[in-house]
């Protein structure tokens, strides 16, 4: 409530022309996606905070080294793993190897992504700014974050349910044992499992190019 809002559609512009290239946003297109939101995300009501507050941190893309701004809910009930264990991603239902710590388990990740939370158990959530942001930034970075998979509540929840269904028939089609796998690119390495129905949407991908 407190941001110049014309600054904050201004920043996520600026933000969307470098993304896009050739044909980037106006600011008009951008006010008039984003008011929307902001209209929406305001008319929601109070509720109790999300138990993982907003974090805004500075951090650098791990391959091309290219610095940019994360968004995600940090977890208050984080541990560290007990030293010198190795990570498991095991399943539930079978013991944990002597020697590891099952990385599945929620009190051993840092962080979560808001993908897939419903806006308005959002509304209320504190905002931990860690990175070098102003307000402005901060709240675009999040608005930004939250369009992600649509402009209302409504059409991110659509596109994230369809997003569930097709990783529940993914796991379906692994435990069927309808899937390539491919061995690891290095010893000691993990075997990479990839669906058949995935696998059929990568090949269409390629042929389209071709």
């Amino acid at each position: 409530m407190s941001v110049d809002l014309d600054k904050v559609y201004a920043i996520i512009n600026k933000r969307d022309s470098e993304l896009l290239g050739e044909e980037p946003p106006t600011v008009a297109q951008t006010e008039a996606n984003y008011s929307r939101v902001v209209k929406e995300l305001m008319g929601k009501p109070h509720v109790k905070a999300y138990p993982m507050p907003f974090l805004v941190t500075n951090q650098v893309d791990p391959f091309d080294k290219t610095p940019f701004i994360g968004v995600c809910l940090r977890n208050r009930r984080y541990v560290e793993p007990p030293k010198g264990a190795k990570p498991w991603g095991g399943v539930r239902g079978k013991a944990i190897p002597k020697g590891h710590y099952n990385i599945n388990l929620s009190k051993y990740n840092q962080r979560y992504s808001i993908m897939g939370i419903r806006w308005s158990r959002l509304i209320d959530t504190p905002i931990e700014n860690e990175s070098n942001c102003s307000l402005e930034e901060v709240v675009s970075h999040i608005l930004w974050e939250l369009t992600f998979d649509g402009w209302s509540e409504e059409a991110a929840q659509k596109k994230m349910d369809f997003i569930k269904e097709h990783l529940k028939n993914a796991a379906r089609e692994v435990k069927e044992g309808t899937c390539v796998t491919l061995p690891p690119s290095k010893k000691g390495g993990m075997n990479v499992v990839i669906p058949d129905s995935v696998n059929q949407q990568i090949m269409d991908i390629i042929n389209k190019k071709k």
